[in-house]
This record gives structure tokens, sequence and C-alpha cells, in this order.
């Protein structure tokens, strides 16, 4: 019978700034203290561990240690226009973008260009699952973000 380990840690956290495209209130720039959590279901191993939890908490802060204090920006919106703008060599390269007839310029350095479509709760959450797989793959896991107390998204298999 599969066993199942939560992390629940308060230290796995992080803040993050984003917008949502076309959302009344969310569309504007605003942030976020997001807490994640993972579950890992899997057999037993020979010193009777699921996963030793240093090595899932170090991974897991690994992963959203480069999302902390950040821009988080959906580098597949279809509906967010992102530009990359090179500046001369004694300033800092920029990111340019345009929405809902809006334009931001960020500092490069403090934006993530993030593989998914919008920066919602849900997808954050199926993002760092995609990266933890890629380390716990002999597992079945649950990531949970929580953009604040009592608002939480899931993704799990």
């Amino acid at each position: 019978m599969p066993f199942t380990v939560r992390i629940s840690d308060p230290r796995l956290k992080f803040s993050a700034s984003h917008f949502l495209y076309q959302h009344d209130k969310c569309s504007r720039l605003h942030g976020h203290n997001y807490s994640v959590n993972v579950e890992l279901t899997g057999k037993l191993d020979e010193h009777f561990f699921v996963v030793d939890f240093y090595e899932i908490k170090s991974s897991l802060n690994d992963i959203i240690s480069g999302l902390d204090h950040a821009v988080l920006l959906p580098a597949k919106s279809e509906f967010i226009h992102i530009q990359e703008i090179k500046t001369p060599v004694d300033q800092a390269d920029e990111i340019e973008v345009h929405f809902n007839g809006k334009r931001y310029v960020f500092p490069k350095i403090d934006v993530r260009l993030l593989p998914i479509p919008a920066t919602t709760a849900e997808l954050l959450a199926e993002y760092i699952f995609k990266l933890l797989k890629k380390q716990f793959f002999n597992y079945k896991l649950q990531v949970e973000v929580a953009e604040s107390e009592g608002s939480i998204a899931i993704y799990n298999e």
C-alpha cells in the first residue's frame, strides 16, 4: 500500500507580483505572498521513507526562490505582448509589456518569464508540479499554491 507525505512548511513561500488579462480587479499590477504545499505518494524505500523531507523541501525551495520578489509574466499568453528591450551597455535590459491598453516596463532582472498562458494560481501550481516531477518522477505528486490564506489552487496527477 502506498504512503503519502505532505510538505507544509511556512518557510516554503514566495512573494511576487503579476496581473491577469481581462479581469476586473486583477488586471492591475498587484502582488501576493504565495505559499506552496506538496504531497508525494509512493512506496517506502529501504529506510522506510517515501522520500526524505529534506530532499523535497530543498528541491521545492530551489524552484520557489527563483520566483521570489519578481514580476511573473506569462510568456505563452496570446493576449499579453512581451518584448525584450536591449539597452546601452551601462544600463540594464528591460522587458516591455502591453495589454488592455496599458504599457509596463520592468528591468529584465526583476522579471520571470514563465512558459504558461496566464499567471493564475492554478497554472503556477502546474508549473511547479512539472519542475518537481522531473526530480520525483517515481512518485504521485500534488502541488498546492495559495495566493492568500484560504485561496488555494491544486494541481495533481
